[in-house]
């Protein structure tokens, strides 16, 4: 089903878990609309968190955040209204996960089971700072730490090219965008192009709404499309 961009954020209920995507280009045009369309109480799930979280948490949207990091890259510099919510306490929820373990918790929804192990590194610096997604479970095999699964009402993938029937081309490394697509109860794909695709990154099987949207993620940027708008980031 092809739905224009208003159409498909309308669609979110306050309470939804919603993922916004992909690590390597943040969907600031479902962003904005979901500013526009006053979302509220959303549990937003985002690898790359950056100016685009920053700016969902300045206009109330989000209730709950799981994210792996929260930055603006150009400088690298403080996301200011994140950094003031999480050191001087707000109502948002915090689920701070490497992006490996935040991965392996979609994995496991979109498998069906309740966890994943996941290595975790100390020398790393990550602590457990996953708001209750991590456990340690015994087995027969040994213990392990466990990341609970995540699962999602809408993942919002952004794509290079899609095809009418919602076979998908990302276009460039996805992330956990495919564990996203099939941890979801909803898939809007939000291309920068509607045409033919000979290899599909996602199938159509998982595809419920495609919708064409060119500079969807700029500022950021696209690989082969647009660069990232430095000065706006700045």
């Amino acid at each position: 089903m092809n739905a224009d961009l208003a159409a498909a954020v309308a669609r979110v209920s306050p309470g939804d878990t919603v993922w916004l995507g992909n690590f390597g280009a943040q969907l600031f045009a479902v962003g904005e609309e979901l500013i526009r369309q006053r979302a509220r109480e959303l549990h937003l799930v985002i690898g790359s968190g950056g100016l685009l979280l920053d700016r969902l948490i300045e206009a109330g949207v989000v209730a709950e955040a799981t994210f792996a990091h929260c930055w603006s890259a150009v400088g690298p510099a403080p996301t200011r209204n994140f950094r003031r919510a999480w050191q001087h306490g707000s109502a948002i929820t915090w689920h701070e996960l490497p992006l490996g373990a935040l991965s392996a918790a979609l994995t496991a929804a979109a498998r069906g089971v309740p966890f994943a192990p996941v290595p975790l590194h100390p020398e790393t610096g990550y602590r457990d700072w996953s708001g209750g997604m991590l456990a340690e479970a015994a087995s027969p095999f040994g213990a392990a730490t466990v990341v609970r699964a995540l699962p999602l009402d809408f993942a919002f993938v952004h794509a290079s090219v899609a095809a009418p029937n919602g076979a998908t081309a990302i276009g460039y490394p996805a992330g956990e965008a495919f564990a996203a697509a099939q941890a979801a109860r909803h898939v809007v794909v939000v291309a920068e192009e509607l045409g033919p695709v000979a290899t599909a990154d996602l199938p159509g099987l998982l595809v419920e709404t495609v919708v064409v949207a060119p500079g969807s993620v700029a500022p950021d940027g696209v690989p082969g499309r647009y660069p990232r708008d430095v000065g706006a980031y700045a």
